[in-house]
């Protein structure tokens, strides 16, 4: 049997035949259990405790080899673990009385249960019912750790008179006559500690089983480890989606607010025109009351519009070939009378054949307003010219907003489309951010050029239909 550091084995030579009958009685002669049976325990706990996401299940898994019969076939098990400067009780395993051990023991018999062979398979409420029937035990263990705890480097077995008061006092709560203790350090100071005793049968502790009891403890270390890191990685990314879900809800109400102003903005320009000056000729006030009307259809169709693309975001979107020229006709069409009433000339060029290319139609009408009600923006003091073309490139469909306005200022001229920068009193920064990200979901692109003297231009590249 082996002893605490610090403890002497007691001698035979000079003592009493009785004196020395009644020492073997308590210490039976040390002997090894079958290496094998070690080795197949050792493997079987590690391949489970590579599946652990559990802390609890990790313990349990552990203690359970510790006192299963075909295990170590401790009595009873406890994990201690180390809270600042306190080292305390958090799990156990194991009867809580001689009387419960016999009962659950030959229950088990009768039923030829193998606890290891449940371990693959860990039933949570039982695990948690382990865990409450020890609370009081395990609040009991709970110490001081004292000084003398951070000498431990291996396994040993402790008793009543040890030197160290944790051992003692551990000793004294379970009422064992003689305690393993398997001590875990961590940068020279206590990690954990594992107890185990056979307070019922009293078996014998061999040089084998506490080694195995060692490095089984490290193995449950190890797994204690892995599973707090993953807790907390779960957590941290619970977080992160919470604040990311936050951020999209807070981009989407901005993004929301800014596409609604483009046709409210059309629909509420055209009503002070004509309530400035109404037009005397009934055919043109239907027409200009139209135009208003259909922005703010517009503007009830983005709000569903966007209702339906958070609800299906992860479906994607869905392309549709659309004809290019005469969708630019018409988005152009409904400014007209905004930018005549503002001494805007409005243009627009298309190649006479159709031109098709992929795109979601309301997603292209978002940037094509954003980037005409941009460039009105622009000539809002001065007055000019916008143009809206439409030529071929390729695989691509080019679709230019340009206007003879002042040049972009220097802070948009890096990244015009990065977002949160704006020359407009109450302006969000939002409208080229979200050409942008429209244009890329689509399969498009945007860029932006002032190659022209005298013009600034934004470009959308379609994806010609095929």
């Amino acid at each position: 049997m082996t002893t605490s550091r610090g403890e002497s084995a007691p001698r035979d030579r000079g003592l009493r035949p009785e004196r020395t009958r009644h020492l073997r009685e308590r210490r039976p002669a040390l002997r090894s259990i079958r290496p094998r049976r070690v080795l197949d325990l050792l493997r079987r706990v590690s391949e489970v405790l590579e599946t652990v996401v559990d802390p609890e299940v990790a313990a349990w898994s552990v203690l359970v080899a510790y006192t299963a019969g075909e295990g170590l076939g401790f009595n009873r098990s406890f994990l201690l673990l180390a809270d600042g400067d306190q080292l305390r009780g958090w799990f156990g395993v194991g009867p809580l009385t001689r009387d419960e051990a016999r009962e659950v023991w030959a229950e088990m018999r009768q039923h030829g249960v193998l606890p290891l062979e449940r371990l693959a398979e860990p039933d949570s409420m039982a695990v948690e019912s382990e865990q409450r029937r020890h609370a009081a035990t395990l609040a009991a263990l709970s110490h001081a750790s004292e000084k003398g705890c951070g000498a431990w480097r291996r396994a040993f077995v402790g008793r009543s008179n040890h030197p160290n008061p944790c051992v003692r006092h551990w000793v004294a709560v379970l009422e064992s006559r003689e305690l393993v203790v398997v001590p875990l350090m961590a940068s020279g100071r206590p990690w954990g500690v594992v107890l185990a005793d056979n307070f019922v049968t009293h078996a014998p502790i061999y040089h084998a089983t506490l080694e195995a009891a060692e490095t089984l403890a490290h193995y449950l270390r190890a797994a204690l480890e892995r599973t707090q890191l993953l807790r907390r990685f779960q957590e941290e990314r619970r977080r992160r989606m919470a604040a990311d879900h936050a951020t999209a809800l807070l981009e989407t109400a901005r993004t929301l607010a800014h596409d609604l102003k483009n046709p409210l903005a059309l629909a509420g320009g055209l009503a002070r025109e004509l309530m400035a000056a109404p037009p005397r000729n009934p055919g043109t006030l239907l027409r200009q009351l139209g135009i208003a009307a259909a922005a703010i259809s517009r503007a009830e169709q983005r709000v569903g519009d966007l209702v339906d693309g958070l609800a299906s975001r992860a479906d994607g979107i869905a392309l549709e070939p659309v004809e290019v020229g005469a969708f630019v006709d018409r988005v152009v069409e409904a400014f007209r009378p905004l930018a005549t009433s503002r001494g805007v000339r409005l243009l627009c060029y298309h190649p006479p054949r159709p031109v098709r290319a992929s795109a979601v139609v309301h997603s292209l009408e978002r940037c094509l307003e954003n980037l005409v009600v941009n460039a009105l923006e622009a000539l809002r003091e001065s007055g000019g010219e916008i143009y809206a073309a439409v030529r071929e490139d390729g695989q691509w469909v080019r679709l230019d907003v340009a206007d003879n306005g002042q040049p972009l200022p220097a802070a948009l001229r890096v990244d015009p489309f990065a977002g949160g920068i704006t020359t407009r009193r109450g302006g969000s920064g939002l409208g080229l951010a979200s050409v942008r990200t429209l244009a890329e979901a689509m399969g498009a692109k945007v860029e932006y050029d002032e190659r022209e003297p005298g013009w600034v231009r934004f470009t959308l590249f379609l994806r010609r239909w095929s």
